[in-house]
């Protein structure tokens, strides 16, 4: 599926950043340059370690006004989206490769259209070169309004500077490129790349220990209440790998396509669930369910089945 993506996607930059999309920006860097990458998009300029050590060029989404106190590898792309982003950059990174971000109607970075031309002469005149210029659309568009919205934008970039998109499917992409011959387009791919197909990842999480429970005996760091006769488990995942409760304060453990109460808010590393006497309980070493998005948890062993 991974290879269909790319395949589809004619000047595709993975994305790696965050926490690796569950995976690791290590690791996810390391198969994007499997993939035949030369270049990958990563968060912010804290972002760096875990990928500028191999053989790959880093580009930085976030713009940042922290280059004064972080040091950042030479190679890595920086992004600029204001006036005060560019101006800090040329005062302590005045030799950078930078992209400049164009504002889209999410309104959250980028120079106006008409400042677009501008800031790329500033950046040039102050010693930065030019990567590309960045324009992010929003998700709540259709993928053709998404198109447009970037066509609708392209004239405020000067002519000979490459166009990296987003959130654009391999239809509408295909047709912007068609309409533009003589641009460069890139585009980034994250969610789609990596997660296309959510019914091959599954997170879990093993059990510890399996101990007899009573109704209204006192358990936890908290003394939190047995909500019933039945066993308590202890599974080695908590808050240092993302686990917390639902959005609905729901478990998001399940055994045997049952939902395991939490029996107390999890800890760092193990959570403490309750199963109800009578329903099915796994034996210590049995894995359990674990329903929580793969970008927000770190997993502490990726295995291929």
């Amino acid at each position: 599926m991974v290879d269909e993506v790319c395949a589809n996607f004619p000047g595709l930059i993975p994305v790696v950043k965050g926490n690796g999309y569950g995976f690791g920006r290590g690791w996810l860097t390391h198969e994007a340059i499997a993939l035949g990458a030369q270049e990958v998009a990563i968060g912010t300029v804290f972002e760096q370690a875990d990928v500028v050590a191999q053989p790959v060029t880093p580009i930085v989404l976030t713009p940042s006004l922290d280059l004064d106190s972080v040091r950042v590898a030479s190679h890595v792309v920086l992004t600029v989206a204001s006036q005060a982003q560019l101006e800090h950059l040329l005062a302590h990174r005045p030799a950078s490769t930078v992209v400049v971000k164009v504002m889209t109607s999410t309104r959250r970075h980028g120079f106006a259209p008409d400042e677009v031309a501008g800031a790329v002469d500033r950046l040039r005149n102050g010693g930065a070169t030019v990567h590309s210029a960045s324009i992010h659309p929003g998700l709540s568009e259709s993928m053709s309004a998404r198109r447009s919205e970037v066509e609708a934008l392209l004239p405020s970039v000067p002519a000979d500077i490459a166009v990296s998109v987003s959130h654009l499917d391999a239809e509408q992409y295909a047709a912007l490129r068609a309409a533009q011959p003589a641009r460069n387009f890139s585009i980034r791919l994250g969610s789609a790349l990596w997660h296309q197909d959510k019914r091959t990842l599954l997170l879990r999480a093993t059990v510890l220990e399996v101990r007899p429970a009573r109704t209204g005996e006192r358990v936890g760091y908290r003394a939190s209440e047995v909500p019933g006769d039945g066993s308590l488990l202890i599974v080695d995942a908590g808050t240092a790998h993302g686990v917390m409760p639902l959005t609905n304060g729901d478990s998001p453990f399940h055994f045997a396509q049952r939902r395991l109460p939490l029996v107390e808010a999890p800890h760092m590393h193990v959570s403490m669930v309750f199963v109800p006497a009578g329903d099915p309980t796994p034996a210590p070493g049995d894995e359990v369910d674990v329903q929580r998005p793969l970008i927000s948890t770190q997993p502490d062993r990726i295995a291929w089945h």
